[in-house]
């Protein structure tokens, strides 16, 4: 048995018990994603290839039932009120996202099924592109910047390898460190022995909101708090550990450029509703903040690339044009 499964889902409902069996073959192999558009048939992913597979025992009210036993055992409902589920699979690291046939147009059921890789990318499969190089970056930098926590902040768009890197850094962590995760899927894993791995739900009216995992959490007596991805729900909360004493921090958001960083938290903090000058969110972002990193995927040579290394506090301003 692999790393992605374990005893513990001996305790799930059969139903969840079942489906997973029945799918672990294809959740051994080295792939990204499986999709499901259909009953009886699926997409198994790695990189940009698919291939279609056919197997009958993926009927449409199997699915059905897989996703709302999933949603009922993660206190959620999945039905003609609530089409969209976003969660895991409990005791693994497998993420779902499923939407109800309801919202599909030709009423069939969509499951997106994402497979975390086992391996532990070394820094080096990240290549420093050549901005870094002519910037004399090197990997011992960012090394340094996470062995001396420093708060960072990991962007890039779909599928440029933000969570890999983000885990790769986490191998720097100082073992003795105490460490307590907020994430609404398990994405981040390091080998520190000292840690709390706290589980939100996905939507803003779970029973368990970023909000309480951290006042919880910061009663846990953490040396590094990690929230991991940023969205509409964290990032107000990000920014505030940020700039209240919390150091070490290592998170990630989706945004194109680390020029683009700073108006994705600032989309994400007008979309939850809190409404800040623009002027005093980079300043208050500056003060919290202490490295950008820009990763991009190269269609040309198939490698993940740093692309820039930002120091925030000297360079961000110069490079939004507010200097």
């Amino acid at each position: 048995m692999n790393g992605l499964f374990n005893s513990k889902q001996e305790q799930l409902p059969l139903v969840l018990q079942r489906f997973v069996r029945d799918l672990k073959p294809y959740l051994e192999m080295p792939i990204n994603e499986i999709m499901f558009n259909k009953e009886k048939e699926f997409y198994l992913a790695k990189g940009s290839s698919m291939r279609l597979v056919a197997d009958e025992r993926f009927s449409q009210d199997y699915l059905i039932t897989f996703c709302e036993q999933l949603a009922n055992f993660r206190n959620q409902m999945f039905d003609l009120k609530h089409p969209q589920l976003a969660t895991s699979i409990p005791y693994t690291q497998f993420r779902v996202h499923a939407l109800h046939p309801s919202v599909i147009a030709n009423s069939n059921i969509a499951i997106n099924i994402r497979i975390p890789s086992l391996f532990k990318f070394p820094i080096e499969s990240f290549k420093l592109s050549r901005k870094c190089l002519e910037k004399n970056m090197t990997y011992q930098q960012i090394i340094n910047a996470v062995m001396d926590a420093k708060n960072m902040l990991i962007v890039g768009g779909t599928s440029s390898g933000k969570t890999s890197f983000a885990n790769c850094l986490l191998n720097f962590i100082p073992l003795e460190d105490r460490v307590v995760t907020i994430e609404d899927s398990p994405e981040l894993h390091m080998e520190n022995p000292n840690q709390v791995n706290i589980l939100v739900g996905k939507n803003e009216d779970s029973f368990f909101t970023y909000e309480q995992a951290l006042n919880s959490a910061m009663r846990m007596t953490p040396k590094r708090l990690l929230l991991g991805e940023l969205d509409t729900r964290n990032t107000s909360l990000f920014l505030r550990l940020s700039n209240t004493g919390h150091s070490g921090m290592i998170s990630t958001l989706h945004a194109n450029s680390t020029k683009d960083a700073f108006e994705a938290i600032s989309m994400n903090m007008a979309i939850s509703r809190n409404e800040v000058n623009p002027t005093a969110l980079l300043n208050y972002f500056c003060a919290g903040i202490d490295y950008l990193i820009h990763l991009k995927f190269n269609h040309k040579t198939h490698e993940r690339e740093i692309t820039d290394f930002l120091d925030v506090k000297t360079d961000l301003k110069q490079l939004l044009g507010y200097e």
